[in-house]
């Protein structure tokens, strides 16, 4: 899913009311056109595939819950690591989806902190998601349907790092006036370091956390630049003439300012943490 998220209400001074509008809108928004989601989003460094096998035990049996899978880009490399996988998807488009799609998933229709879950999982993952979840009460639960000794794994890919130069979106952002997308300014949750560890460690009762940014450069002809922006909840919302404009500039500037190919730069914040054996619950004591 989206990963903007300083509208996600929890941070001081957080419009929480105004993001709990917003986290209504993208669990119906998105799969209103899961086809063309799954097509706009680029796929994960293959270093956060490798973190998944060799550090979460990630692989042939192991019983998996994904968080928010959307239309299962990250599901189809779980499935073909040999996991059984229990995806958690509210959005009643994209569950429809990875049933007709991923028949071979048990997919459950609910919000993660709503969801009916026998627990015991091997490892649960969530991929450019969980920031729309109410953190307390979906941190508690992510460490309760741990198995202990089982390992979580949480990430996001910012679609334009914000520790470097992206000329693309700062031409776009001259000509329009505005910068479109996921503002790069709106990724302090994804990349507070601190902060996104405490919560694997307080609030779901995780040890042995560790981190890692990982930026990757992705190079993206016009028509992959339309169709990723297009993907995103802050050019969905807009007015339908005011959405093509956007997407119709940056289309443009790919084509006669790149010759129809660009290289992007991506940053993927991926979070990880293993429940203490013996631990029952999914909070520190």
């Amino acid at each position: 899913m989206d990963s903007q998220h300083d509208a996600a209400g929890t941070g001081a001074g957080a419009d929480t009311a105004g993001f709990d509008t917003l986290r209504h809108a993208a669990r119906s928004i998105y799969g209103a056109d899961a086809a063309g989601y799954q097509d706009g989003r680029p796929d994960y460094p293959s270093r956060v595939y490798e973190v998944l096998r060799s550090r979460c035990a990630v692989g042939p049996g192991s019983k998996v819950l994904e968080i928010g899978p959307g239309p299962g880009m990250v599901t189809r490399h779980l499935l073909a690591a040999g996991a059984q996988v229990v995806a958690v998807e509210p959005d009643p488009g994209f569950a429809q989806y990875l049933a007709h799609t991923l028949p071979g998933v048990q997919v459950v229709t609910a919000p993660f902190e709503q969801a009916d879950l026998e627990g015991g999982f091997d490892a649960v993952v969530a991929a450019t998601s969980f920031h729309w979840l109410d953190q307390p009460a979906a941190l508690s639960k992510l460490g309760r349907v741990l198995r202990p000794g089982g390992w979580a794994a949480i990430w996001w890919s910012l679609f334009s790092d914000p520790h470097r130069d992206d000329p693309l979106l700062a031409a776009a952002t001259a000509a329009l006036g505005f910068e479109p997308g996921n503002q790069r300014g709106g990724t302090g949750f994804q990349l507070d370091t601190e902060a996104r560890c405490d919560d694997l460690r307080r609030g779901a009762g995780l040890v042995d956390i560790e981190y890692e940014l990982i930026p990757s450069d992705i190079a993206m002809s016009a028509d992959q630049v339309r169709a990723l922006f297009h993907s995103m909840i802050t050019i969905r919302r807009l007015p339908a003439g005011q959405r093509t404009h956007v997407l119709n500039t940056l289309t443009d500037l790919v084509n006669n300012a790149y010759g129809g190919m660009t290289t992007r730069p991506h940053l993927t914040a991926l979070y990880f943490g293993r429940k203490a054996h013996g631990s029952t619950t999914g909070h520190e004591d």
